[in-house]
Parts: C-alpha cells; structure tokens; sequence
C-alpha cells in the first residue's frame, strides 16, 4: 500500500497537512513543508526532510513522466543533499531515497505508485492554487495529469 501526505511547516515550525491549511503559507516564495511517502509502512521520506514542498513536488512530477517515458527518475531536494527516485522493475517500482549516507527502499504496483503520486500532487497544487493564486504550478499539474 503506498500512502503519499504533504504537510505545510508552520511559522513555529509544526507540520499541518495540506489539507487543512486555511492561511497562505508565510513566505510565498520559500514554501516551507514536507511530503510523506510510505510503501507498505516503510516510510521512505517524511517531515523530518522537510524542504522548499512546492519546488519538490515540481520535481517529483517530473519524475512521473521520467519513469513512464525511461523507467529511471531521480530527483535531489531543492535545498539539500537528500536524492528521491524511482525505477521501474517489470510491473513494479523500487522507491529509493538517500538521506545522509542511509538509503531507504520499498517497491510497489507501478499503478499503486503513480497513481498515489498523482492524486497526492492534485490536492496539494489545487490547494496552493487557492492559498498561493500569485504562484503557477499549472506546468506541474500537466505532468501529473498524464
């Protein structure tokens, strides 16, 4: 089972999720927060890699179509040395994350995933579109939507 959350760090540094967000986040061009992904209750990112949320989930989009079109994605996090990628093996996709030496794996369904990915990164843009309206994420949205 893949489970996909994304959470906004607040002004005191608390995480809330998305979802629940009623305020604009604090800097519009830094968005502060996390996104959790957990395959089969192997958490292989979390808020404690917590970053710039808006730019990874940009790159994670990409990574979408990375593993569709070559089977390979990765991905670095905007403002730190942790690497986030995706290879796909037959029907399957070994989700790997490398966080300060340690390394951190899963596989699931190739369904499973993108399909978790894609409805994750749906709510989180259409979210930042009523919290942020000044900042496009359309692009990313497209990636997703394939």
């Amino acid at each position: 089972m893949v489970e996909i959350e994304t959470f906004l760090r607040g002004v005191g540094g608390g995480f809330v999720q998305v979802e629940a967000c009623r305020t604009s986040p604090p800097d519009l061009d830094y968005i502060e927060g996390a996104i959790r992904i957990s395959v089969d209750g192997i958490e292989i990112i979390g808020t404690g890699e917590w970053d710039y949320v808006d730019q990874l989930w940009c790159y994670i989009a990409e990574m979408v179509r990375g593993v569709q079109s070559s089977g390979y994605a990765e991905t670095y996090f905007p403002d730190q040395p942790i690497m986030l990628s995706f290879e796909a093996i037959g029907s399957r996709i070994l989700v790997t994350s490398e966080i300060g030496g340690e390394i951190k794996r899963a596989n699931a369904s190739k369904l499973d995933l993108l399909e978790a990915v894609k409805s994750a990164g749906m709510i989180f843009f259409r979210k930042m579109s009523d919290l942020a309206p000044a900042n496009s994420y359309s692009e990313a949205q497209q990636e997703l939507s394939v």
